[in-house]
């Protein structure tokens, strides 16, 4: 017992005569270069002391007036004076907190290496003196309370500081934080649920209780890593003495050295004195060369380049936040980043004359103040011919002290910007890419705080994960980081206003997904599962004959659905050979039924229709023109749908070449710089190539499948498509002429769906075997198959029906059968 006392007393005395004195001397220093450097910058004012007044000054022009020359010298002196007399003061004042810290510091210093020697003597007087009779004993016991009371203190002081910090403490010191039960609620469970055992020895039960609830062991430790970071910035946060704490505070005296921006400022925002900001993430590289282009002498302008949502605001923000604080390059700490809204400063404007004035003065001010730095969020809208701002920003872009930070979209870049290259050679192009999906989890974890606050609900870890693989899978016209953060703000919200649940799952956002595209998404339900083990008979319900082509479209079909195959290719590629009239068009339109719920989820194109030099400009638009392509501007509006190209043998080959990556990467660029995705989609191209190859195949009773590769050689050999282009394709599938057998059934469906047509208004239609078989004679035709047959059943039995309609020999809800002869 006695050892460990000594132990322990041997202990406290070194950390408080080696430890704690270094520690003392660190926060004594950061106050003194606070004070001294940063609060009030001393050697600043210094240089600077009889500066003009915030750089106010006149001049009267040329030649010699005595009056003017005496009333700009008053005026000037008395600028220098007045700058001279305030810095000064604030030099006296802040050499008043310089000494005062030094004396301060030195006390305490002395008070804290003296007062144990100094506590020891007091409480053992206190104690001799408690004792002595005829003494005032209330005195000298308060004095021995006050003394116990200081021991208690400097215990609990020293006790602290020997606490760990969370990343040197194990599982079990872990989980005796109160702050560990957020490790177990971002996995989704509730700190009730876990049993005492995994809390109290970890190393033996944390595995099994991790497996018995699904939980990836990989998962949980970026979780604790993430909350220990957590721990770490808020217990450094609470830390005011911290040097980088103590200059977030403002200083004194740092702009009077700068001129007045009276008009600047009141249309614009500065950047760096948000008091809550999203933390930069992943974009360190960035921001070190803004910080150095713009410490550049000459051309020192930012054009920042990256698509909208990718992150160039929250960039901008972080580097004016640094600026602010002082922890860039020398010669920009301090400036003021202001954002400049010309939407504001434009605005009730009427004549060329009122913007011009207007502007010039904006601009004068931050040229001649000398610590501006500008910012104008989508400049594009201001150089174009409607409000084209270039002829008055030209003269004060060239000067070294004017600097600038204008952002942009790729689009708007091609399309506005360097249409004007006497501009763009004024600025240095930063360009902003997505980041990669762990950075992206970074940024969804930095943020969700706010959005829990404000939803009241709780994140789990596993919902980051289905949001980040969701956006990135499904959402292709944002990019990230803003898809993942819009789904995760409008998944919280649906589970805090539409559900019971306190926390958010994958499922929420598996249902938003859904939602948003209406294809199923997440976990398969039993009739999800029932109808893709089944999908063959599904398709065959619209489809006759072409066992291979519903074989080899349904097991695509379920692989995209289980995410078995590539993911960063479209849903399913096919290309679909045969002569015209066989059900190629009728299977793809059974598809988009069958997968995106409707047939209207189609896109068609008739290929036959992209020949020529245009072609390629018609598809995917024209940045001379800034016109957009139907291809492109299709695939963007309707990202979930089958996409049809019919009779791609007679596109242009630059097509051809354009749907080599589309059917390889899933994506394309857009002639406007955009990317357009096309992952979400089924690309089926039908060509009727080797279409009288096939039929000679079947009349001559050989299999087409047997002879698919005599097909392909064929089509190879008469240079119809390259095998780079064939490859592409997820599955070629031959499409053979119909029997007399199939055309008898597609004419019952035909006619089936006729009958469900007229159902709908009552009418009940009773197609007969005769009237399938005729209709099946009279609407094939040698050339075109059984496309004729829809003609058929609109000019013979269609409208043979309309006419009994209006004679009233058919009435509603009383069944009605078309004989075959009076089909003629």
């Amino acid at each position: 017992m006695k050892t460990g006392l000594s132990m322990l007393i041997f202990d406290y005395f070194l950390w408080h005569y080696l430890e704690a004195p270094k520690k003392i001397l660190k926060i004594w220093g950061n106050f003194l270069r606070f004070f001294v450097g940063y609060f009030i910058p001393i050697p600043q004012l210094l240089r600077t002391l009889f500066a003009p007044w915030k750089r106010d000054v006149t001049s009267y022009g040329r030649g010699f007036d005595l009056g003017k020359f005496l009333e700009t010298f008053l005026f000037n002196l008395i600028s220098r004076f007045l700058g001279a007399a305030v810095r000064s003061i604030v030099i006296f004042f802040g050499l008043f907190l310089e000494i005062l810290a030094l004396f301060a510091g030195s006390l305490f210093f002395v008070f804290w290496l003296s007062w144990p020697f100094f506590l020891a003597g007091s409480l053992a007087s206190g104690i001799f003196l408690l004792f002595q009779p005829g003494l005032i004993k209330t005195a000298t016991l308060f004095i021995v309370i006050f003394d116990l009371a200081t021991i208690f203190a400097f215990g609990l002081l020293y006790q602290k500081s020997k606490q760990k910090a969370p990343p040197q403490m194990n599982l079990e010191e872990i989980f005796e934080q109160s702050w560990s039960e957020i490790v177990f609620k971002r996995l989704g469970l509730n700190p009730e649920q876990i049993p005492p055992d995994v809390k109290n020895e970890p190393e033996t039960f944390l595995n099994q209780f991790l497996e018995q609830n699904k939980i990836e062991k990989k998962d949980f430790s970026h979780i604790l890593e993430w909350q220990i970071a957590e721990q770490i910035y808020r217990q450094n946060s609470k830390k005011f003495w911290e040097k980088e704490n103590l200059f977030k505070i403002g200083g004194i005296g740092r702009t009077w050295l700068y001129g007045w921006t009276v008009n600047l400022d009141k249309f614009s925002y500065p950047l760096g004195e948000a008091k809550e900001s999203p933390h930069l993430i992943g974009r360190r590289q960035e921001v070190e060369t803004i910080g150095r282009i713009l410490s550049k002498t000459n051309q020192s302008n930012v054009l920042l380049v990256g698509e909208s949502g990718v992150g160039k605001n929250t960039l901008v923000k972080q580097f004016a936040r640094l600026v602010n604080q002082g922890r860039t390059a020398p010669g920009l700490a301090w400036r003021r980043v202001l954002e400049l809204d010309l939407n504001a400063a434009l605005a009730g404007l009427t004549n060329e004359g009122q913007i011009k004035e207007r502007l010039i003065r904006i601009f004068n001010e931050a040229s001649r103040a000398g610590n501006i730095i500008l910012v104008i969020n989508d400049f594009h809208n201001f150089v174009s011919s409607e409000k084209n701002i270039i002829p008055i920003l030209m003269p004060f872009i060239e000067r070294s002290f004017f600097q600038l930070i204008a952002m942009t979209t790729y689009e708007n870049l091609h399309g506005q910007i360097e249409k004007n290259p006497g501009l763009l050679k004024f600025f240095e192009k930063v360009e902003i890419k997505e980041p990669d999906l762990d950075h992206v989890l970074l940024i969804l974890e930095d943020s969700l705080g706010q959005i829990e606050k404000r939803t009241n609900s709780f994140i789990t870890y596993q919902a980051l994960k289905e949001i980040i693989k969701t956006s990135d899978q499904y959402i292709g016209d944002v990019p990230m980081p803003e898809k993942a953060l819009d789904l995760l703000e409008e998944t919280a919200i649906y589970v805090a206003g539409n559900t019971q649940d306190y926390f958010v799952l994958p499922r929420h956002v598996d249902l938003i997904i859904s939602q948003k595209t209406e294809i199923p998404v997440g976990e398969l339900a039993e009739t999800e599962k029932e109808k893709l083990i089944n999908l063959e008979e599904v398709l065959h319900q619209r489809i006759v004959n072409q066992e291979l082509a519903v074989k080899e479209i349904s097991s695509a079909m379920r692989r995209s659905r289980l995410q078995v195959a590539a993911k960063n290719r479209p849903f399913g590629s096919f290309l679909f050979l045969g002569p015209t009239g066989v059900g190629k068009t009728e299977t793809a339109k059974a598809l988009a039924q069958a997968y995106y719920g409707a047939e209207t989820r189609m896109l068609r194109f008739d290929m036959s229709e992209y020949q020529g030099v245009t072609a390629l400009e018609r598809m995917i638009g024209s940045s001379v023109t800034q016109t957009s392509g139907v291809l492109t501007t299709a695939a963007r509006e309707n990202p979930f749908s089958l996409l049809l190209l019919d009779e791609i043998e007679k596109a242009d080959l630059n097509i051809l070449n354009l749907f080599l990556q589309v059917l390889d990467e899933g994506w394309l660029t857009d002639a406007l710089g955009r990317k357009v995705n096309f992952r979400n989609m089924i690309i089926i191209a039908t060509s009727n190539a080797a279409g009288e190859l096939i039929r000679e195949m079947v009349q001559q009773k050989i299999d087409p499948d047997a002879s698919k590769q005599k097909i392909l050689d064929y089509i190879q050999q008469n240079n119809i498509f390259r095998p780079e282009f064939l490859n592409r394709f997820d599955g070629i599938v031959i499409f053979e002429p119909l029997s007399q057998e199939n055309l008898i059934k597609v004419s019952a469906l035909q006619l089936e769906n006729l009958s469900k047509r007229l159902q709908a208004q009552d009418y009940i239609f009773k197609p007969t075997n005769d009237l399938v078989t005729k209709i099946a004679q009279m609407g094939f035709d040698p050339t075109f198959g059984a496309r004729a047959m829809k003609r058929v059943i609109q000019d013979k039995v269609e409208d043979l029906i309309a006419k009994k309609m209006l004679r009233n020999e058919i009435q509603k809800k009383v069944p009605f059968e078309i004989k075959a002869e009076e089909i003629v």
